[in-house]
């Protein structure tokens, strides 16, 4: 969606009919990359003008839009009114110079940098489905938007910036300055932070309006929600887990594998003796009636799921505990056995309500885990549209890693980019790794919090982690700034370990272009609006970036 300026304009309040049509059609139609600023009125020494639409792009420039609800056609070189059979006055292109060159001029004198700014311009005829007549040799066919062009306006809009030699790229503050120079009493900014947060925002609208219409199937008492990656599903289990929680006053257990996502969900929810939240193995071994066990301080993934495991089976017998409803985040992680045993656990005398989300193309434990079907007594949904990921990384996930769609028109990304690296160097990988660092929190001052380095493998892993002070997990409390008292600058881990999660900015970093792509699909998945990719030029190509 084109982002509309002010944002919290109601565009019910333009009067003229035409005018709130276009502006609709650009809002909805255009990437978020375009800035709509509707109705602008600029005091000139010799006059006052008004323009209908000023579209601002920080790769294109500058553009006015005026937009004449009239049917028109062209004789003799002037635009005639059909209904009556007279020339318009003002002449519409004449109108849309004298005001591009109106906002030309402000700009150039206001803003540091535009000096030589042009302003491009055009005309928008809602009511026109085609134009007739021989058109001005001073107007080119691109500045003419009627009401076909305008059932394709990112198409119409690229048209007009290439129909002159106008167009030119704004940095990120010329944007903000020439936003506030038209628009002094609008808080608007337009650096990555601000970017991201606007991504985030429409993508979590975008999520929730596809979640909420799945919310009710916790009516049935066996459901299984299927997505792909930033299809919603965590969202999903949280929505039904709150129903039950607070909706229903229900016993309910939330859980998945991972330690990560279990303190993500933590966070979803105030505290609640009805509500019992964290990873399977943990949750399991703490469950009333189950013998305690100790769980040595160096435990690894063997002793969790061999030693822990055997604990868990051995003793469940004894287990006394009871759940209404059990939620499974994740369930593509357990095994047929384990979620049987979170069966168990649901009351007889209770709803017995069992609802699982899974990502099969996120499989990346294999424990035998398939989808239960309608034979089995079980509800399944799908989870169809990305709505985690800023369009042209939903659209890598797609094309190359069989990702779910993104949105028609969805957040662009701030980047995408590869670095390259020797195969099989884990120093240049090191050494690249400190350099996106240094660009992203030293140069461009980042939020160290909303950034990840994401690797492969746990050797490269805890390389970057000692060379540049990043904090695993467990130690994400130390992630911040300087000078907010932070001691790590980001987050470092391996992918297994980040599923569910999500970053504004992910560093997916490895020395070997021979990654499977269940492993790539999750890593850059983590991604919502910046993904730096540091890899062998072979990995790159797989995924069309290099």
């Amino acid at each position: 969606m084109g982002r509309l300026i002010p944002e919290d304009l109601d565009v019910r309040t333009i009067d003229n009919a035409e005018e709130r049509r276009v502006v609709e059609t650009l809002r909805d139609g255009l990437t978020d990359s375009w800035l709509v600023l509707p109705n602008l009125r600029l005091a000139t020494t010799y006059r006052d003008h008004e323009l209908d639409v000023v579209l601002i792009h920080e790769e294109h420039g500058v553009f006015d839009l005026e937009v004449k609800g009239h049917r028109v056609e062209i004789r003799d070189g002037k635009w005639i009114d059909v209904a009556n059979g007279r020339p318009l006055a003002p002449q519409p292109f004449g109108q849309a110079r004298t005001n591009a060159y109106a906002l030309r001029d402000l700009l150039r004198g206001r803003v540091r940098g535009l000096r030589h700014l042009d302003v491009g311009f055009g005309v928008a005829f809602p009511n026109t489905s085609d134009v007739v007549g021989d058109l001005p040799p001073e107007v080119a066919r691109e500045q003419i938007v009627t009401a076909f062009e305008l059932e394709d306006p990112i198409d119409a809009v690229l048209g007009l910036v290439g129909a002159r030699t106008w167009g030119r790229r704004l940095s990120a503050s010329e944007v903000e300055d020439v936003v506030a120079t038209l628009l002094p009493d609008t808080d608007f900014a337009w650096d990555p932070a601000a970017r991201m947060a606007h991504a985030r925002r429409r993508l979590a609208r975008a999520c929730e309006d596809q979640t909420r219409a799945l919310e009710t199937l916790d009516l049935n008492r066996r459901v299984v929600a299927v997505g792909r990656a930033g299809t919603g599903k965590t969202r999903l289990a949280a929505a039904w887990t709150g129903r039950a929680v607070v909706g229903r006053d229900e016993r309910t257990l939330l859980t998945c594998y991972n330690v990560p996502l279990a303190d993500r969900l933590r966070e979803r929810f105030a505290a609640d003796e009805r509500l019992t939240i964290g990873p399977f193995l943990s949750v399991a071994l703490g469950l009333e009636g189950m013998p305690p066990i100790e769980v040595p301080s160096d435990a690894d993934h063997r002793w969790w799921t061999v030693d822990a495991v055997g604990h868990l089976v051995s003793n469940w017998h004894l287990v006394t505990e009871r759940f209404d409803t059990i939620v499974v985040d994740e369930a593509q992680d357990f095994s047929p056995a384990w979620l049987a045993l979170l069966e168990t656990l649901l009351d007889p005398d209770g709803p017995r309500r069992m609802l699982l989300v899974a990502d099969e193309n996120q499989e990346l434990y294999p424990r035998g885990f398939h989808l239960p079907g309608a034979d089995d007594g079980w509800t399944r949904c799908e989870l169809v549209t990305n709505c985690r990921n800023a369009h042209e990384i939903a659209a890598l996930l797609r094309r190359h890693l069989d990702g779910a769609a993104s949105p028609i028109v969805g957040p662009e990304a701030v980047d995408v980019r590869w670095v390259g690296v020797p195969e099989g160097d884990v120093d240049a990988v090191v050494h690249a790794v400190g350099g996106e660092l240094g660009r992203l929190l030293d140069d461009e001052e980042r939020d160290p919090g909303a950034l990840a380095v994401l690797t492969f493998a746990s050797a490269v892993r805890d390389r970057l982690g000692d060379a540049h002070g990043l904090a695993r997990w467990e130690r994400r409390d130390e992630i911040g700034a300087v000078a907010d008292g932070g001691t790590a600058p980001g987050l470092v881990e391996n992918v297994h370990r980040v599923k569910g999660l999500e970053h504004d900015t992910v560093v997916l970093a490895t020395a070997t272009a021979d990654v499977a792509d269940d492993l790539l699909y999750v890593g850059v998945g983590r991604a919502v609006s910046e993904l730096v990719l540091i890899a062998p030029e072979a990995l790159a190509r797989r995924l069309k970036l290099a």
